[in-house]
């Protein structure tokens, strides 16, 4: 992730989906990331909540009272002249004592915490039951967990001077090989919305040019014409370093503030570029799972 920035680490079980990475071990063997994971909730340490603390004092007390209190029974029996078996005085005490309120204080941590992993949620302690219940606010991560992270393909954002129809073109020709979920939908809504077919690319004689972790684009090479789709700061290095003439400073500031207006709704840009000019910018929209809504309420 990154290489060279602050998320370049890699983990046990790390998958290389494409290109190939060079990986530097800086941990032994059992000192690992998760080993130190697993050690560290190993070692947790239950901690008291002040309620409990609190709860420990007040029967603690009420202890101390009912102690005194049975105490003195056999000296006011005794002025009465009777006496009283030890055995009451015991059974009394038992009685008097707040015994029931500390048995049930495990039970209840435990059936909080009982509730949490039905949500998958794992208490470590009767203070993060009690911080659950105060939670108020939910911090998720958007792709593959609220949403399938496939993203399809929503809208095509031209540029100044370009057609819809000639982005939509350029960008199912870039497509038409693309077995990405988010590259057959373009070339579904290029079909649904402007009618454009899916070509042959033998009868093109067409080349098609696969995405690459480098590159962070893909496209087509056709007889005397060049397509590119892909992240937008690469598409506009590839430009700049082709046929920076072809796009003045205007276009390269609306292809910007689009990509910006379709990163800000939730979107992902995908910028399209034909013989090294700007064409416009393919919105990607993920799809959010069924039920979401319920499911935070729920929560």
């Amino acid at each position: 992730r990154e290489s060279g920035g602050d998320r370049s680490a890699v983990t046990g079980g790390t998958q290389v989906l494409s290109d190939w990475i060079r990986v530097r071990i800086t941990a032994a063997a059992g000192s690992t990331f998760l080993d130190r994971m697993i050690s560290l909730v190993e070692g947790a340490e239950r901690q008291k909540t002040p309620n409990e603390i609190a709860l420990n004092i007040l029967l603690a007390g009420m202890t101390l009272i009912f102690v005194l209190a049975t105490a003195t029974i056999p000296s006011f029996a005794i002025y009465a002249g009777g006496s009283i078996p030890i055995i009451v005085l015991v059974a009394l005490f038992v009685t008097l004592i707040p015994t029931t309120i500390g048995a049930l204080l495990s039970a209840i941590g435990i059936a909080g915490m009982d509730r949490l992993v039905r949500f998958n949620v794992l208490a470590m302690s009767g203070r993060a039951v009690e911080a659950a219940g105060d939670v108020d606010t939910l911090l998720l991560d958007k792709t593959g967990t609220i949403t399938l992270g496939n993203r399809q393909a929503t809208a095509f954002r031209p540029v100044r001077g370009i057609s819809e129809q000639d982005l939509a073109d350029a960008a199912q020709l870039a497509s038409l090989a693309d077995e990405t979920p988010e590259g057959r939908s373009i070339v579904v809504l290029a079909k649904e919305k402007y009618a454009i077919r899916g070509r042959d690319m033998a009868s093109l004689k067409a080349t098609f040019v696969p995405f690459t972790a480098q590159s962070r684009m893909s496209g087509v090479d056709l007889e005397g014409a060049s397509i590119r789709k892909g992240a937008v700061d690469a598409v506009l290095a590839h430009v700049n370093g082709d046929a920076p003439s072809k796009n003045g400073s205007e276009v390269m500031r609306d292809l910007q503030s689009i990509a910006d207006e379709v990163a800000k709704s939730g979107g992902t840009p995908l910028a399209v570029a034909r013989d090294g000019k700007l064409l416009g910018v393919i919105q990607l929209k993920d799809i959010v799972k069924g039920g979401i809504r319920e499911r935070f309420t729920e929560l």
